[in-house]
């Protein structure tokens, strides 16, 4: 949200009020918290670099990805067969590891099933085809896709499917969370800057408790799943969240995954491998005829999900 335009100092020089403006609207209409968070993404982006995973060039029939897992809570609470060990995600929010991990590229042997709604960012020729849930099957009520949908999506999906490589995609364990107590967290989190923040009432204990229950909800639909596929499995995530932890080199709280903060938590997954001699048969075959998805109504479950 935060980053400077390219070429950044020539531009002010060549148009020193458009500068003035660019900072004023940048800096002075924004409060302290946010500064101190673009001065961090700055910081970040010039002296550290994200992770390399590149999930298409990885072993596996199935990839699940569960939004916004972090490795920690994850190798806690997951309670999956396989081998777990973590990966660095090329990208501290969903976007930028759908630039990273998908655009630009020829998918054919991929089937995309989704809940994101940055989905819409994909050409419609990138996969074989793209099952995505963000209109037909979005709860005005809970704020999300629901992961039941989503994993019955992925069903049909493998028995439609049977020489695809196929990603299943959830939104959880991402806010809005689905516990009861999740639930009045959700309904009471403060929303600016691309990102939540806590009000007096809800304590960060409050707020990793909700996390966690949320991701004890996708886990049980994710351990459902792969016991009914085929196939080399893995469970991943595109990236972290923070949950309170203090960011660098200004030391403010960090909340949900902000784009290009590149702190270990938010780029740090779970890579869980469950291998089998089953496996599929991959092909590629030319994209499915599909409609691109609609970009005004991705637009509008991003604003519902909190992005600008």
């Amino acid at each position: 949200m935060f980053d400077l335009p390219e070429n950044a100092i020539s531009k002010g020089l060549s148009d020193p009020q458009g500068a003035f403006k660019y900072i004023y609207n940048q800096l002075i209409y924004k409060d302290g918290y946010l500064i101190a968070r673009w001065i961090n993404q700055l910081i970040n982006q010039r002296l550290r670099n994200p992770g390399d995973l590149d999930v298409m060039k990885e072993d596996w029939d199935t990839l699940i990805l569960i939004d916004a897992c972090r490795f920690d809570y994850f190798s806690e609470c997951a309670d999956l067969p396989g081998t777990l060990s973590s990966k660095q995600s090329p990208a501290s929010m969903s976007l930028g590891f759908i630039k990273e991990n998908y655009i630009g590229r020829e998918l054919h042997d991929t089937v995309y099933v989704t809940a994101n709604p940055f989905a819409s960012e994909i050409d419609s020729r990138t996969f074989h085809d793209v099952v995505s849930l963000i209109d037909d099957y979005y709860d005005n009520d809970a704020g999300t896709v629901p992961p039941e949908d989503l994993a019955d999506a992925a069903r049909k999906a493998h028995d439609n499917y049977p020489n695809k490589r196929i990603i299943v995609h959830f939104m959880q364990p991402h806010e809005p969370f689905l516990s009861e107590h999740g639930q009045w967290v959700s309904d009471r989190l403060k929303w600016k800057g691309n990102q939540y923040h806590l009000p007096a009432a809800v304590s960060l204990d409050d707020l990793q408790r909700a996390y966690q229950e949320n991701l004890n909800v996708v886990l049980t639909h994710v351990n459902a799943l792969i016991e009914e596929i085929n196939g080399k499995i893995v469970v991943s995530s595109d990236h972290g969240e923070l949950l309170g932890e203090r960011l660098s080199p200004i030391p403010i709280r960090g909340l949900e995954h902000p784009e290009k903060i590149y702190e270990d938590v938010l780029l740090c997954v779970p890579w869980l491998e469950i291998d089998t001699d089953n496996r599929r048969a991959i092909k590629p075959d030319p994209p499915k005829e599909q409609n691109q998805i609609a970009s005004k109504k991705a637009k509008k479950r991003l604003k519902q999900l909190g992005y600008a």
